[in-house]
């Protein structure tokens, strides 16, 4: 995350405090790994730059992947997998304890604090993995899961054991804005995870070896980032059972954010298995993951804009509503084309990528295309909110939205079920309606005057586009897939020049930002940036 570092101490927050009473902070012992101190607007272009290259990267490999194992594996064994990840996504949140957003937070303004804050995090998590290994278990065996399912969440835990570590290490990296190392770690580990996976599906194995697969990567991503920070700090487990406590009370916000979130983004999938079979959640799980890949953007977005908003909270308060309002434009300008695209061509996309067995996913991706663009606002409304100390508030919203979709989903699942004979749909249309609400729910929470009347003329005119643009490709559709999306591009693109939607100087800004992320993405720039040592404040 992005805003350059200052000479100065910078001054914690109320919550960053909370780790800060004789304890964590004050045990750190003076290191040398703060990040280089530019200015704000080249240092989020800078790591933005970094995280776009490598997610263009395994962006790439994701969605060669996410081709070949629906046409290997078949909808029953995709849904054990996606099955499996719902199953650990819901159970690492316990796990981290919300401790990834307290430790960017705490690294970037008391760089100092990283080593001991990573060695009292990561002995938290191991304690925390096992009782919830635990309660998996039990879990499996209530609902009577079949072997070949228990067989691949056991796998798959194995993997998530290992991120855990990963997780921490990539949350300090994050707060000492060394966006190349993450970079690094991503692209090698999707690449492993790639190159491996479609080996062992081609030699005819199954999704077994696939899990196992899994388990690699996330080692290689590990040891990369574990050994860069073991390089620049006195890295050491710590079982301190104080230094926990305080840890996870000052986390605990945090946590419950995260429980509603990762709950309310898997629980879909829990309930489809119950309700319908593995198939369905096959079906559910390949639009989703496809839904997934272009998150990349918003994702990438706020963990380059997070530090900044987290400073200018602290230090330029004056500052800040200019800067969420540059960053709910931008995404607005992505998100809409995307959506909207998605939705026309959703059906014919599907049936290219993974073939006739996965008919039913079509319909699922173009509901989600609706869910893109609120997704893409709320991703940007949660992290500002917690950036600027109001997780509290955002953890009441998130939980009425997870609380809201439970009972959404066993109402438009069946009935779906029932009228469509594909109950998935249902899981999508209730992202529909609980991120509506979220969406309403944040603008309302944002700071008096932070988006005003500006920012509706904005969002109304690209609104506008991406209707116009959607009208057009809709009759073009059943064509060559190619050409929807390149008519499309050119159609919205006209539009916005021809309503005049960015101002010219911001034209000037994304061209410039444009050229540094471009220049920074290179595999050349990223080497030579990660070869170099970091420096001190």
């Amino acid at each position: 995350m992005k805003p350059d570092p200052t000479a100065q101490p910078l001054k914690p927050s109320p919550t960053a405090a909370a780790t800060d009473d004789g304890d964590l902070s004050q045990q750190a012992q003076a290191q040398d790994a703060a990040p280089a101190s530019d200015s704000p607007g080249s240092s989020v272009a800078k790591n933005a730059g970094f995280l776009m290259g490598s997610h263009l990267l395994t962006w790439s490999m994701s969605l060669v992947l996410l081709v070949f194992l629906p046409r290997y594996l078949g909808p029953t064994d995709v849904g054990r997998f996606h099955f499996a990840n719902a199953i650990w996504y819901m159970v690492a949140v316990f796990v981290a304890f919300g401790t990834d957003t307290l430790i960017t937070k705490q690294v970037a303004r008391q760089p100092a604090a990283a080593g001991d804050l990573f060695g009292v995090a990561v002995a938290l998590r191991t304690i925390l993995f096992a009782l919830g290994y635990v309660g998996t278990t039990i879990f499996l065996r209530i609902f009577d899961y079949p072997p070949e399912t228990t067989t691949v969440v056991a796998i798959v835990g194995v993997s998530f054991l290992i991120l855990q570590v990963a997780n921490v290490c990539q949350a300090t990296i994050i707060g000492l804005e060394q966006m190349s190392v993450i970079s690094l770690a991503n692209i090698a580990s999707k690449l492993v995870l790639t190159a491996a996976a479609i080996l062992m599906l081609v030699s005819g194995r199954g999704v077994y070896a696939v899990a196992g697969v899994i388990v690699l990567s996330s080692l290689v991503s590990m040891i990369i980032q574990l050994n860069h920070l073991a390089r620049r700090y006195r890295l050491r487990v710590r079982f301190d059972p104080g230094a926990m406590r305080r840890l996870a009370q000052a986390s605990l916000p945090y946590l419950m954010s995260m429980v509603f979130l990762v709950v309310y983004m898997q629980v879909d999938i829990v309930i489809i298995s119950l309700l319908v079979d593995e198939k369905a959640v096959g079906w559910y799980g390949t639009a989703d993951q496809l839904f997934g890949t272009l998150l990349f953007i918003p994702s990438i977005f706020v963990t380059a804009i997070f530090p900044r908003f987290a400073r200018l909270h602290v230090d330029a308060p004056n500052s800040l509503g200019k800067s969420m309002a540059k960053s709910f434009e931008m995404l607005l300008l992505l998100s809409v084309p995307l959506g909207l695209g998605m939705v026309v061509i959703a059906e014919p996309l599907v049936q290219i990528l993974f073939g006739p067995a996965f008919f039913e996913s079509g319909l699922i991706l173009a509901v989600f295309g609706v869910v893109l663009i609120l997704t893409y606002q709320n991703i940007l409304l949660g992290q500002f909110l917690i950036s600027t100390d109001r997780q509290n508030a955002w953890t009441v919203v998130m939980a009425i939205a997870t609380v809201a979709t439970i009972p959404l989903d066993f109402l438009f699942i069946p009935w779906c079920n029932r009228v469509l004979a594909n109950g998935p749909v249902g899981g999508a249309m209730a992202f529909v309606v609980t991120e509506t609400g979220m969406m309403v729910a944040g603008l309302f929470l944002l700071p008096a005057g932070t988006l005003g009347r500006a920012q509706a003329w904005t969002a109304l005119r690209i609104g506008f586009a991406g209707v116009m643009m959607a009208a057009v490709i809709w009759q073009v559709r059943e064509q060559m897939i190619v050409v929807p999306i390149l008519l499309g591009a050119a159609l919205y693109l006209g539009m916005i020049l021809l309503l005049r939607v960015i101002p010219a100087e911001d034209w000037a800004l994304l061209k410039s930002t444009g050229r540094q992320i471009l220049h920074r993405s290179t595999p050349a720039a990223l080497e030579a940036t990660a070869a170099q040592p970091a420096k001190s404040v």
